[in-house]
C-alpha cells in the first residue's frame, strides 16, 4: 500500500510562495508513488479562489487545479473561506471546501507524514 503524505498550508497564494511550496512538495510526493492529501486553512484558502491571474507570479489557483487531477484530494476549511467573503462555487475545479474536523482530520489519520507550511 502506498504511504501517504498531508501537506496542510496556512499562508495566502500572494502572500509569500508558500502555498506553490506545497505544490511542489505534493508533486515530489506523487513522483514518489504517494497518495497525497492537501488542506489549506486561514490565508491558505485563498490559493483555491477562482480565477486568479498574477501578473509576475506563479498561478498557484492554476498549479493546485492540475495537481487536482493527478489524484490529489485538495480541501479547504469552510469558516476561513466564508470569513474572507468567498462563496461556495468560488473554488477551482477539484478543490472541496471542507472542515477541520472531516476532512483535516480525516487526512492526516490516513497519512504515515503531515508537512505544516506556515508563517
Amino acid at each position: 500500500m502506498a504511504k501517504t503524505l498531508t501537506i496542510l498550508w496556512r499562508t495566502g497564494s500572494m502572500m509569500a510562495m508558500d502555498a506553490n511550496v506545497a505544490v511542489k512538495i505534493a508533486q515530489a510526493a506523487l513522483a514518489k508513488g504517494y497518495k497525497v492529501h492537501m488542506f489549506g486553512y486561514g490565508e491558505g484558502v485563498t490559493a483555491v479562489k477562482k480565477g486568479q491571474n498574477p501578473k509576475r507570479f506563479p498561478n498557484v489557483g492554476k498549479e493546485l487545479e492540475d495537481t487536482a487531477k493527478q489524484s490529489v484530494e485538495i480541501a479547504v476549511c469552510e469558516t476561513c473561506f466564508a470569513a474572507r467573503g468567498f462563496e461556495r462555487g468560488e473554488e477551482i475545479p477539484g478543490a472541496k471546501v471542507g472542515s477541520l474536523t472531516n476532512n483535516l482530520f480525516k487526512f492526516v489519520s490516513e497519512s504515515d507524514r503531515l508537512v505544516t507550511i506556515a508563517r
